[in-house]
């Protein structure tokens, strides 16, 4: 993954030699992004992108009257390949493509007082003992929507932005611990619980705002 995001970067570094082409920055709901588009037809562009963004999160929740602490991080990265139509040769764009999506989701639980609740039953929680969670989802996911961005062959700044839905499937979840005496079944409930609580999150919202400039 690290060669492929090296190779993103240094292709929109040095695809700006090319006549008509342009490079954006971007703030999206798939993180901080960087992208060239370079004209296919008067009509149609061709775009690649990548986006990453890491958040870090601690939160206090209560279940069946049991405070559990919890951390984690939302790390987004993902690559996208889309072709522009810009209708009338405008700045409107209709967009379809693919994203390789590298989404992913880690979280702990560590009990506040020493119990803990798994799969509906209470148990008691060591040092160094936790419950820990990981949220992924497919690595290719169709990209469709609609946006605005550079009008074709002309050059100087402009803004871009983008309106869409990354299909990503059903996300994978996955509940493991390391809390000894767990009952195998209580993991299955959790686990199935965390799978019903996930079945909403098969497409991903895109909104996106940036700048860019043609050359």
């Amino acid at each position: 993954m690290n060669k492929i995001v090296l190779a993103v970067v240094f292709s929109a570094l040095t695809i700006p030699a090319y006549a008509d082409t342009t490079v954006n920055g971007k703030l999206s709901t798939l993180g901080l992004g960087v992208e060239a588009a370079f004209p296919v037809t008067p009509s149609v562009d061709a775009r690649i992108g990548l986006n990453a963004y890491k958040y870090g999160f601690s939160k206090a929740a209560t279940s069946n009257g049991l405070i559990t602490n919890y951390s984690g991080d939302l790390k987004l990265q993902s690559l996208q390949a889309m072709a522009d139509w810009h209708p009338w040769e405008s700045s409107f764009r209709v967009s379809g493509g693919l994203a390789y999506n590298n989404n992913k989701f880690a979280m702990a639980g560590k009990p506040v007082a020493g119990n803990i609740n798994i799969g509906g039953v209470t148990y008691a929680v060591a040092a160094g003992q936790s419950v820990d969670a990981t949220v992924d989802f497919n690595k290719v996911a169709p990209y469709l929507g609609i946006g605005w961005g550079r009008t074709p062959k002309n050059t100087g700044l402009s803004v871009t932005s983008d309106i869409g839905i990354m299909f990503q499937g059903k996300p994978n979840g996955s509940i493991t611990t390391n809390i000894a005496g767990v009952a195998s079944a209580d993991i299955n409930k959790a686990n199935t619980d965390l799978k019903d609580a996930l079945k909403s999150f098969n497409i991903y919202p895109v909104l996106s705002i940036g700048i860019g400039y043609t050359w």
